[in-house]
């Protein structure tokens, strides 16, 4: 798998969500398998190495991922 791809992961499907023309798969992973290269000091997936490719529905886009954009809980906030 690693020679495929630096990181795949393992999903049990958990429930299906069905609509016109798509079925929609909510999945849990269950194991994750990464190449020593795109993992960080902590031995976590490093996304600024990894860039991950997203794609996009209903557009059929592949979006590539880029800078970060802010901190989830601090953005928009002044420091004291």
């Amino acid at each position: 798998m690693i020679d495929a791809s630096p990181v795949s992961m393992a999903c049990t499907v958990e429930d299906v969500y069905k609509t016109e023309g798509f079925e929609s798969f909510i999945c849990k992973i269950a194991v994750t398998y990464a190449e020593e290269s795109v993992l960080d000091s902590s031995g976590r997936l490093d996304y600024n190495i990894l860039k991950p490719v997203l794609f996009e529905m209903p557009t059929y886009q592949y979006l590539k991922t880029g800078e970060v954009l802010g901190k989830c809980m601090s953005m928009g906030k002044e420091e004291l």
